[in-house]
């Protein structure tokens, strides 16, 4: 059983942004599956589906305190770490462009580092690339919407993870790759 995690902020005003990523991602998972809807778990504290071997969760702890509902997650299911997959935005991944890991840093992501804090580094992420201005402080950066211009490009990177992640899970086979956008869209 895998344990997919969409990393993201609840509420309203958090829709559209690009710190929920994410929570995109999670939903467009769901409906590539067919899966059904989300259902809000108090005690695990995440929105939860699950689908044959998936289970598909978008914490509702904000991000700075993903770990807390990863964690309850990883023990209810009782999911070994090689078959937990986090994702999450990244601003220094350029938007279109995504990456498959295992292991690693947080790399300046709060919401990682509360993951890696409650479990252990040992768990497959999916970053979603943002990209950034530095002219702008990150911590309002990512709490904006994603613009018209990017969202086209958030979303084919989304789509081309998405088909990755489910041929890779279905194979039980995982593996470190960079995705990136075809240019002519």
């Amino acid at each position: 059983m895998y344990l997919i995690v969409g990393l993201g902020n609840p509420g309203k005003e958090y829709e559209g942004t690009r710190h929920n990523v994410g929570f995109v991602f999670a939903q467009k998972l769901v409906n590539t599956l067919k899966a059904g809807e989300f259902a809000l778990n108090k005690k695990l504290k995440s929105q939860i589906t699950k689908t044959g071997d998936l289970v598909v969760a978008k914490p509702q702890t904000f991000m700075n305190l993903s770990g807390e509902a990863v964690s309850l997650l990883v023990k209810y299911y009782n999911i070994p770490n090689d078959n937990i997959v986090v994702i999450s935005d990244d601003c220094n991944l350029e938007v279109g462009e995504g990456r498959i890991r295992f292991s690693g840093s947080d790399g300046g992501h709060n919401g990682l580092k509360s993951i890696i804090s409650s479990l252990s580094s040992e768990f497959w992420r999916i970053r979603i690339g943002i990209g950034q201005n530095l002219n702008e402080p990150l911590e309002r950066f990512v709490l904006k919407k994603i613009p018209k211009s990017d969202a086209k490009k958030v979303e084919d990177i989304i789509d081309k993870t998405i088909a990755l992640l489910i041929e890779s899970t279905s194979e039980k086979k995982l593996e470190n790759i960079t995705i990136v956008r075809e240019k002519n869209g």
